[in-house]
Formats: structure tokens, C-alpha cells, sequence
């Protein structure tokens, strides 16, 4: 927009060459509503602000109109003030929600973000995280189980929450199950010896950081149970992630 003027989109372009073809009789205005994909109801409201104000009809009346729906620009100043002078360590997502708690003004937090950024304000970008490879599975079958758990309601109510054991093998998928009433050294145990029983003796077990299968100081029950009784090797992870 130069000295009041308004520059027409080649969109609205289109829109009055086609519209020029329904004032001089080239096609209908329901041709056009179709070619428009608008209701006959709005094509004749756009004939008749054409043939009122001229080309200038087609243009949106909001062109160049800040949007009604916009914030003041004391807002923005109000809320840029209150950021720096207390919230400056604060990424736009927190911030915004401060805003609401603290002083009753409800921004979304990428208004937020854009207002910094207009303003030079760098925000805090969340670091990529470095890509892990995918371990890859085992070769065959037996080589190792994955053995874990989960306690739920796993009858909906028709029944008391237990816990439900699983075994997994790596290499080929296979899954052994049953139901315990908690995550206990015993039922582990009787897990285990069913698994073994219907697919013999797995040369490794992986397991999570429960304190019925192992400690950092010593062997548990469990542990040792399955070092002494089936030469098993206890492959443990303390700080939680996967060995790989």
C-alpha cells in the first residue's frame, strides 16, 4: 500500500475478470459461484459492491485495516515491560502462562514469541538431542529375553489389579505371559521357570531397575537365583537406559 492506495492480489484479479464476464452476459452468476466455489448469495453480494464502488469493490474491506481481533499496542508494550523486567530467563510457553496466573492476561504463547522476536528478544531453543542408533536384535532365539511387567487393571473391574509378567525374546519376538498379584521376587521366579519350562533356558536376561531382581551392592534373590540355577547372565542397566 503506497499513499492510501491499495495494490489488488491476482487473486481478486481473477475474481473481477470473471465477475466483468457476469456483468456482460459470458456466463451466469451461478457459473461463477461454481468457478469460485462460493454461494450464489455472495457472488451477488461481490456484483453489486463491483458495480457500486468500481475495481476497488473486490478488495477486502480489511485491507489495510489493523484486524479487530488484533491486541493493542499498549498490550504489547505492557507485556514486552513485564518480560524483561521479570520474567527475562522465561521461555514465551512458560511465560504465557505466567501472564495468566500472575497478572490476568491471557496471550497465547506464540503471540508471545512473535512479540519477542519483533522486538530482538532471543528466546531459549530447545537443544536437539543426539540420535541413537537402534540396538540391533538379537541373532537367534534363546540368545536373550527381555523380562518386565506392568501392574494394572487388567480385567476392567471384574477383577482385582495384578501384575502381568512378560517375556520377551529378542531375536524373534516370541512372548511368554502370567498374571501376578504384585512385582515380587516369588512370582518372578515361577515366571521365569514357566518360561524355561516351554522354551528351555535363555543365555541372558534383560531386566529393569526393580529392587527384587538386583542392587547395587549385591546380588538379590532373584538375581542370584538365576546366575547359580540356570547360568543366566543378568544383563542390568542402573541409571536406566538400554544397553545396547
Amino acid at each position: 500500500m503506497m499513499n492510501g492506495d491499495l495494490t489488488m492480489s491476482q487473486k481478486e484479479a481473477d475474481r473481477l475478470s470473471l465477475i466483468n464476464q457476469v456483468i456482460s452476459k459470458k456466463i451466469t452468476a451461478k457459473e461463477l459461484s461454481v468457478l469460485l466455489k462460493l454461494s450464489e448469495r455472495q457472488v451477488y453480494r461481490l456484483l453489486y459492491r463491483v458495480r457500486e464502488e468500481g475495481s476497488k469493490g473486490i478488495i477486502h474491506k480489511l485491507r489495510g485495516k489493523k484486524s479487530n481481533r488484533g491486541y493493542s499496542e499498549d498490550l504489547k508494550k505492557e507485556v514486552l515491560r513485564i518480560y524483561k523486567t521479570q520474567y527475562n530467563d522465561y521461555v514465551p510457553t512458560l511465560f504465557s502462562d505466567q501472564l495468566i496466573k500472575n497478572h490476568s492476561k491471557s496471550l497465547d504463547h506464540e503471540t508471545v514469541r512473535r512479540w519477542m522476536r519483533e522486538n530482538f528478544i532471543s528466546t531459549f531453543e530447545r537443544k536437539k538431542r543426539p540420535h541413537r542408533r537402534r540396538r540391533e536384535r538379537r541373532n537367534a532365539c534363546g540368545e536373550m529375553i527381555q523380562f518386565d511387567g506392568s501392574h494394572h487393571d487388567w480385567f476392567e473391574g471384574r477383577g482385582s489389579k495384578c501384575y502381568l509378567y512378560v517375556c520377551l525374546d529378542d531375536s524373534t519376538g516370541k512372548v511368554y505371559l502370567r498374571f501376578g498379584r504384585t512385582e515380587n521376587t516369588a512370582d518372578a521366579m515361577l515366571t521365569i521357570w514357566g518360561y524355561v519350562k516351554q522354551n528351555g533356558i535363555p543365555r541372558s536376561i534383560y531386566l529393569d531397575r526393580f529392587s527384587a531382581y538386583y542392587a547395587k551392592e549385591k546380588l538379590t534373590d532373584f538375581s542370584r537365583a538365576m546366575r547359580d540355577g540356570s547360568g543366566c547372565n543378568i544383563c542390568k542397566v542402573p541409571t536406566g537406559k538400554r544397553k545396547s
